[in-house]
């Protein structure tokens, strides 16, 4: 299995249809070389998607798991990371994650540079095989999700960081998507660290 492979282990469907619908969006930011905080983009999808429930119910905090996707079509195309131009309103830098792993000013640098009038915007055709090689889960209730969340935090407070009340819609996203308590609490820690 190569790199690209274990990184759809941890993809859900709704990251690949959130991917789908911020991916266009990032490409017109990048003509325009401009810039979006995590909450505009967001909002942005939903003004674009009204009738879309999944786009509807997206969070800013669940975002990087999103971009993550846009990477990896990036990627598999050798196109500049597109996912550079997302930023946190707080520090007006891309998310930690992205600065632990990537140069921020060099990526943007890079896909402002890049003529994206000739990038392909074929995102169904990755959609259709990424949704092909997601690993179905068995969906979780919203009632349930947090009790499971309230659970596990109760179990292992002493082990978390402080501020991990920050990230609850995200967890409790991630438990109705099909992920453990255990999975869930770590993914969003582990996008946030």
């Amino acid at each position: 299995m190569n790199a690209q492979q274990g990184l759809y282990e941890n993809v859900t469907l709704i990251d690949i249809q959130l991917a789908s619908v911020y991916y266009p969006i990032l490409v017109d930011l990048a003509k325009h070389k401009h810039c979006l905080t995590y909450t505009e983009l967001v909002d942005r999808a939903k003004h674009e998607n009204p009738d879309h429930r999944v786009v509807q119910n997206a969070i800013p905090v669940s975002t990087g798991r999103r971009l993550d996707v846009v990477r990896l079509f990036t990627d598999e195309r050798k196109l500049p990371d597109l996912t550079s131009l997302v930023i946190s309103k707080g520090t007006g830098e891309c998310g930690s994650f992205f600065t632990r792993h990537f140069d921020p000013v060099a990526a943007r640098e890079q896909v402002f540079a890049f003529d994206w009038n000739t990038a392909t915007t074929d995102f169904a055709g990755f959609v259709e095989v990424t949704e092909k090689a997601v690993k179905p889960r068995k969906k979780v209730k919203k009632p349930q999700a947090r009790e499971r969340m309230a659970a596990y935090y109760q179990a292992n407070k002493s082990n978390l960081p402080a501020n991990v009340s920050e990230y609850r819609e995200a967890i409790i996203e991630l438990i109705m998507e099909g992920f453990s308590d255990e999975e869930a609490y770590a993914m969003t820690l582990r996008q946030t660290s």
